[in-house]
């Protein structure tokens, strides 16, 4: 019977006080996710399984952190103001790129709206970031971006942002190299209408939006 009590509040004591990790992310009309289908279907040719077929969400990430799990209404009311004062905008999605640890990306280019949205949501989030948050090992050997983790969090704020859709995460690079050699890709342009709060995995993912909101028109 103890030991059960004790496990109960080990268990208790791990989803309160343990960080979460909530991504902020934008929230794209249908164009987007059309054409990360279409994708998709490609990589499925060359034996690749992409996220989005495994269930998970089409996103680009304006503010992804750890905070303690009581913040979520606090980033939710954020959110809210924040989209209430912002307009749809358009956004272009300019080419599929393989970074140098085999991740899979869908690029795109980088404009005033994107900007200015993920650096209004970064400042307004990053007081209630958890600060015992430790940096990603990818990133410890890059001062800059070690720099960043420990001014907001994130090593991908400001400067560093990089709007991008994760196809992949760390897959067969020879399996990505033979999709792109032969996937005719055609720049795109999608509108973004919202913005989106996921708990994400360690990778950044999630296939569960929490909350989402529009923009008013």
């Amino acid at each position: 019977m103890k030991k059960l009590f004790f496990s109960i509040f080990l268990m208790f004591c791990i989803n309160v006080f343990s960080n979460v990790n909530y991504n902020v992310f934008v929230i794209m009309d249908n164009n987007a996710t059309k054409n990360v289908e279409n994708i998709s279907k490609g990589l499925k040719d060359v034996g690749i399984e992409s996220l989005y077929s495994k269930g998970y969400a089409v996103h680009l990430t304006l503010y992804l952190t750890e905070y303690k799990p009581e913040t979520l209404k606090t980033i939710k009311n954020t959110v809210n103001k924040i989209a209430n004062q912002t307009k749809p905008f358009d956004i272009e999605f300019y080419r599929l790129r393989k970074t140098g640890g085999n991740w899979f990306m869908l690029d795109a280019q980088n404009n005033e709206a994107i900007q200015q949205l993920a650096d209004e949501i970064t400042v307004s989030l990053n007081k209630y970031r958890a600060k015992d948050a430790k940096v990603p090992d990818w990133a410890k050997s890059i001062p800059e971006k070690v720099k960043s983790f420990n001014l907001y969090g994130s090593p991908n704020v400001f400067t560093s942002f990089d709007p991008h859709i994760t196809l992949l995460t760390p897959e067969d690079s020879a399996k990505i190299d033979a999709f792109t050699s032969k996937y005719d890709f055609k720049p795109f342009k999608s509108k973004v209408i919202g913005i989106g709060i996921a708990q994400v995995d360690d990778l950044g993912q999630a296939k569960n939006i929490i909350y989402s909101v529009k923009f008013k028109k």
